[in-house]
């Protein structure tokens, strides 16, 4: 039996459930960052949106990649289907 590891897309769905609410809780704070850029007397620089880029950027690609991967594996889907939709 093969063993699970970090680039097998074997994963339990706890796991996958558990990785979706590390991107819900990233997402609200992106959400509250750009809130609080909103309400300051000064709009946000160059910085601050460089963080918050980073930050959308590294969950895509992490917790939300390994996600859906794991999610398309338990549905018997491609995740890379044509007929997904991606922007």
């Amino acid at each position: 039996m093969a063993q699970k590891g970090k680039d097998s897309p074997e994963m339990s769905p706890e796991k996958a459930l558990a990785l979706l609410g590390e991107v819900r809780n990233r997402l609200s704070t992106v959400a509250w960052a750009l809130h609080g850029m909103h309400h300051e007397s000064e709009p946000p620089g160059p910085d601050d949106l460089a963080a918050v880029e980073q930050l959308v950027s590294d969950t895509v690609e992490g917790p939300l990649n390994e996600a859906c991967d794991a999610l398309a594996a338990l549905l018997g889907v491609n995740a890379e289907s044509e007929s997904l939709t991606r922007h």
